[in-house]
């Protein structure tokens, strides 16, 4: 007599736990992010429970068939219950390199006809060195698929200097001259702008080292190889799709896109601030006068510092935004998030991290989740609201504030140095008054965990700190001697 089919437990376990996950994300119990981050490191201990039931299901069977008076049966899994692993599996190796800031096209998942020729062919290299004449006040432009790109603003001759490193892959010597010819940058000049553009070759590759006049509109689109621009005094923009960025001694504005997760960004001495889009892993910014505004996904340490103008960083999972930051602030996803000396308005709304904000003048208005809020605030006080959920909240003023204060928790506790009476029952309390003259109002708000709000000595942040001394891009030229009816500005020596 055949046996009876018995289908397999681990179908309905799984169904049962992507449900479960799936509601803990809709109602917020649960961050998507977080998920995907925690689910692409440890997915194959997926396959790791699969094996333990199976295995589990055998055992019991082997057992029970030992009797009997039990009708013999097989155990099965049905082909759902496998193409559902398949998609999870492979969920978990989506998200594993999303997570690690890969796309499909770096490292291991790419393949082409370039990996090929490095792979089978001879390595040449050669060098290439050019002068050309630059326009007054005009512009470069530089395409480059697969090398470094530096820029240096220190051409004091007014022309243009470009050396260029070429390598080739080839099976033979013709094959790499044909290579190594087409490698020569094509120059073209339209108006005043002049542009240098390197061929797209399959297994081989060009650094390029351009010295232009400071005065020169850079830009620059790498595709596979890192961007070096320093000392330039007009706008900047860069795009590296596959590389690093670093940017010194800028004084325009800049711009810069970044798209690889693997890839960091470096920017210090800017004149006019700067503008950064994309997804990488590092950013460090530093000795800033203007704007910084930083936009994407950022899988490693953000670190600024020295920004004498606002700040505005903005992920999937944080909003920051600062009016002047005289200190530092220290970012690492799933990690702590440190902000020192910092002006206001400050507001930051983020979740799942512990906020360390020390001496932040000025409103401040931060809402977390999932985290713990430390404040300590810096005089003058501005208005404070302050907003977490499973998280405890501490607030350091200075002694002798003036201030109103709503604080509320649920399921937690309020202690407090200044002489504010505690109201409420067991399972929320609350505190309502005024402290000395009064002045700005504190609004505190946490669930399931408490609320501290205590003295500390805490000074002032000095006052707007003087601008920067301008960078000196050439050699300093002697005084002139004053001429009366000179225009404001004349005297100047031209760029």
């Amino acid at each position: 007599m055949r046996g009876m089919r018995r289908g397999s437990v681990l179908g309905p376990l799984l169904l049962i736990a992507v449900g479960v996950l799936f509601l803990l994300v809709e109602t917020s119990r649960l961050n998507l992010s977080r998920f995907w981050e925690w689910y692409g490191h440890w997915w194959p201990m997926l396959l790791v429970a699969a094996g333990i039931v199976l295995l589990a299901e055998w055992t019991f069977d082997q057992f029970h068939l030992r009797d009997p008076q039990r009708p013999p049966y097989r155990r099965s899994v049905g082909f759902g219950v496998f193409l559902l692993l398949f998609f999870l599996v492979l969920a978990g190796v989506i998200g594993h390199h999303i997570t690690a800031g890969e796309r499909w096209d770096n490292g291991g998942w790419h393949f082409d006809q370039e990996n090929l020729d490095e792979f089978f062919g001879d390595k040449h290299e050669s060098d290439q060195t050019l002068d050309l004449a630059f326009p007054v006040g005009g512009s470069v432009a530089v395409v480059n698929p697969r090398g470094d790109v530096t820029i240096d603003g220190t051409s004091d001759d007014g022309r243009i200097h470009i050396a260029e490193h070429k390598q080739v892959y080839a099976h033979s010597d013709p094959d790499a001259d044909s290579k190594t010819r087409q490698l020569s940058p094509a120059v073209a000049r339209e108006g005043a702008a002049v542009s240098v553009n390197i061929a797209a070759l399959d297994g081989a590759s060009a650094d390029l080292v351009l010295t232009v006049p400071a005065a020169a509109a850079i830009q620059v689109n790498a595709n596979r190889g890192d961007i070096h621009v320093a000392s330039i005094k007009a706008p900047v923009v860069v795009t590296a799709n596959h590389g690093d960025i670093e940017l010194f001694a800028i004084t325009g504005p800049a711009t810069a896109h970044i798209n690889n997760g693997g890839s960091s960004i470096s920017a210090h001495s800017m004149g006019s601030g700067i503008a950064i889009e994309g997804h990488a892993s590092d950013v460090t910014l530093s000795e800033i006068a203007g704007a910084v505004s930083i936009t994407g996904e950022f899988f490693g340490t953000t670190h600024l510092e020295h920004i004498n103008g606002s700040v505005h960083l903005h992920t999937s999972r944080t909003d920051l935004q600062i009016a002047r930051l005289d200190g530092e602030v220290e970012s690492v996803p799933n990690e702590d998030l440190m902000v020192d000396q910092a002006v206001g308005p400050f507001a930051l709304t983020t979740s799942n991290r512990n906020i360390r904000l020390d001496r932040i003048a000025g409103d401040v208005a931060v809402t977390d989740r999932n985290g713990t809020i430390e404040l300590t605030a810096a005089p003058p006080l501005g208005a404070i609201t302050l907003e977490d959920r499973n998280g405890s909240v501490k607030l350091i003023l200075p002694e002798h504030a003036g201030f109103s204060v709503q604080a509320n928790t649920s399921n937690g506790n309020i202690d407090t140095d200044f002489p504010l009476s505690i109201q409420g029952s067991e399972n929320h309390k609350s505190v309502n008054g005024t402290v000395g003259a009064g002045g700005s109002l504190l609004r505190i708000t946490t669930t399931n965990s408490d609320i501290s709000i205590d003295k500390g000595t805490v000074l002032p942040l000095p006052p707007l700190p003087p601008a920067p001394p301008k960078l000196t891009l050439a050699p300093a030229q002697p005084p002139r001697a004053p001429h009366v009816g000179k225009a404001k500005g004349a005297g100047v020596p031209a760029p």
